[in-house]
């Protein structure tokens, strides 16, 4: 009968076995390469909480990717703005240039947003105001044939605005969002009392609320991107105004009538005013310094005149 002689494992070859149990790991995972660590950081991303990724727990709210960071770059979105103070020739004629250039690129979105007209074509010629919107990749293109209308250019401004983070902000919350919508509706379907339903509906009222303004805020950013914002002031130039030689004698009769008849209903104004709040209180104060005058007058009367001095003898 063999004897069968038992292993004893001593300290040093315990830990000789783990380090050469260590080395061949870390050299597995170097052949693998970095295929083994992404796969390794899907598996603990998509873990509840994200766990061992900063997260709070089970219930900590998922995180959101920046732009460039693990997927690929969204698209910047630039709101461009701009308004010109224009001298020209002829407000009208440069105003009819405007629209044709809009409606040239009416395909694209752009249009006229308003247009407001001040002065009369009889006295002059007016000033003219206009908004209108372009597409943003003909932003500098438009600018720079405004300008091209005018005689003077007083005032060119361009501004832009990046509203790229605020956009990927609100994408967030619209995801969240409709993820609680979806919950709310499983939880009505699932409702067994009428007090849990009324407040699985008022909870999903308030959502879908929430989730149309996000849109609805969505939409003005993209679109303010797609379309730029220009305003433009068309001003006649001095030269282009005509002289006025007129002469209406009749017209200055009436302003002079107008004039003193307005001279006339402020004197009267005043003389009301006057004689009900200041004339009782003056008349008062006159009376109280008669009074005090005569009380004085009387006094000195009883007194009777002064005496002379005399100056001691010598």
């Amino acid at each position: 009968m063999i004897r069968q002689q038992k292993f004893h494992l001593s300290w040093p070859r315990l830990f000789f076995v783990a380090l050469v149990i260590a080395a061949g790991l870390v050299l597995f995972a170097a052949l693998l390469g970095p295929s083994t660590g992404n796969v390794f950081s899907n598996v603990v991303s998509n873990l509840p909480g994200n766990y061992g990724g900063g997260g709070d727990g089970i219930f900590a709210a998922p995180t959101v990717t920046a732009p460039g960071r693990g997927q690929a770059a969204t698209e910047r979105l630039i709101i461009r703005n701009g308004s010109l103070n224009l001298v020209v020739q002829d407000p009208l004629a440069a105003q009819q240039a405007i629209e044709q250039m809009t409606a040239e690129m009416a395909d694209e979105g752009a249009f006229i947003v308003s247009s407001n007209t001040r002065g009369s074509t009889t006295e002059g010629l007016p000033y003219i105001s206009l908004s209108l919107r372009v597409p943003a990749t003909h932003f500098d293109e438009v600018m720079d044939r405004l300008a091209a209308l005018a005689v003077e250019v007083r005032d060119r401004k361009e501004s832009a605005q990046d509203v790229t983070a605020e956009y990927v902000d609100l994408e967030a919350r619209l995801q969240a969002l409709e993820a609680a919508r979806d919950r709310l509706r499983q939880i009505m379907e699932e409702a067994s009392t009428t007090e849990e339903l009324l407040q699985a509906e008022q909870q999903l009222t308030q959502r879908e609320a929430d989730l149309e303004a996000i849109k609805g805020q969505m939409q003005y950013f993209s679109q303010s991107a797609q379309l730029s914002s220009i305003t433009v002031e068309l001003e006649p130039s001095i030269l282009s105004q005509p002289v006025d030689n007129r002469w209406r004698p009749a017209e200055t009769v009436r302003r002079s009538f107008d004039t003193l008849l307005s001279s006339l209903r402020d004197f009267g104004d005043f003389a009301i005013f006057f004689s009900i709040a200041l004339l009782p209180w003056l008349l008062l104060a006159g009376a109280v310094v008669f009074v005090v005058l005569r009380l004085q007058k009387r006094w000195r009367a009883r007194r009777g005149p002064a005496q002379p001095e005399t100056k001691p003898e010598q």
